[in-house]
């Protein structure tokens, strides 16, 4: 494997697991923004609840591309550059524990968008379609 490929490879996976950090991060800003807007009964707060859901939408699903895209060079070059050097320096458990706790992140932040999609949508600004856009 070339210098250059390894580091393609490497910043890659980098950002791979950055988008899905991203995926989880976001569903909690935005659940806890949903929490204190459910606490605080404050009408006029729904229409930033709303245009935060839409732009933080918007970072998820641009994550969820990232995460389906660079997952194919990363799945083709797992043997040759993660695990081969993971078995080099007796890091295999390290490794395993990574991807697990990454898979966790990343189905974590999914059902949290979902829980959060359900959320949104009960919201009474959603419901009265007050979200203007001219507002933010």
């Amino acid at each position: 494997m070339s210098p250059e490929f390894a580091v393609f490879i490497m910043m890659n996976n980098y950002f791979h697991d950055v988008a899905t950090a991203m995926l989880f991060a976001t569903g909690l800003i935005m659940w806890l923004i949903v929490r204190h807007y459910n606490k605080a009964g404050n009408e006029d707060l729904g229409h930033f609840v709303l245009r935060m859901h839409r732009r933080m939408r918007g970072v998820i699903l641009v994550s969820l591309v990232w995460i389906t895209v660079s997952a194919i060079p990363r799945i083709l070059t797992f043997t040759r550059f993660e695990w081969h050097t993971a078995v080099e320096k007796k890091h295999i458990i390290g490794l395993i524990a990574k991807h697990t706790v990454a898979f966790i992140i990343l189905v974590s932040g999914a059902m949290l968008w979902i829980h959060l999609n359900r959320l949104i949508k009960a919201l009474p600004a959603y419901k009265a379609g007050r979200d203007n856009t001219d507002l933010f």
